[in-house]
């Protein structure tokens, strides 16, 4: 599904979030109960995005194309910590305490506007990707990430323990 990427870039990121503040997202073992929405609160309480912009509409169309442009931004700036099939286990994640979000299981457990949320605003050790993507790249990197529930449907051996579904969100 995605292409092996180029050493220098894994380097280039590796470099840049070890560089980054010692404060880590949220996330690494999924089995929670979600915290008020307060993208300030790192203490290892799921990562909640504000109401409002969890309840917003995706406006792109998640269609093939929209799905192979969110896989290329995703090989591009998320594959070195969340892993070549996003399961939270990338390269430069292995360090990072608490791990990178397994985007597989959390793929149609939160809703397009929390994904996009939190794309576009970062926290702790994952960037803000606001100021490097557009709007409608960073829906395509939604679409791309919501699509990953049809490849675990498809495969249910994804290597992945973390499973999503076994709580219950509560806002």
């Amino acid at each position: 599904m995605l292409k092996k990427l180029n050493l220098a870039n894994v380097a280039a990121c590796c470099i840049a979030l070890f560089g980054m503040s010692s404060q880590l997202f949220a996330e690494g073992n999924h089995a929670h109960k979600h915290a008020k929405p307060d993208h300030q609160n790192h203490g290892g309480a799921h990562w909640a995005s504000p109401k409002d912009a969890a309840a917003r509409t995706n406006p792109v169309i998640s269609d093939d194309a929209s799905i192979a442009r969110g896989a290329k931004s995703y090989a591009t700036l998320c594959v070195s910590c969340h892993g070549e099939q996003a399961l939270g286990d990338g390269l430069a994640g292995v360090s990072l305490n608490p791990k990178p979000t397994n985007l597989k299981a959390m793929s149609g457990g939160h809703s397009d506007g929390d994904f996009a949320w939190k794309i576009a605003n970062g926290r702790g050790a994952m960037p803000a990707w606001k100021g490097t993507l557009s709007e409608n790249e960073i829906w395509d990197l939604v679409n791309f990430i919501q699509d990953l529930k049809n490849d675990s449907n498809k495969n249910k051996d994804n290597n992945s323990n973390d499973s999503h579904s076994k709580h219950k969100h509560k806002h």
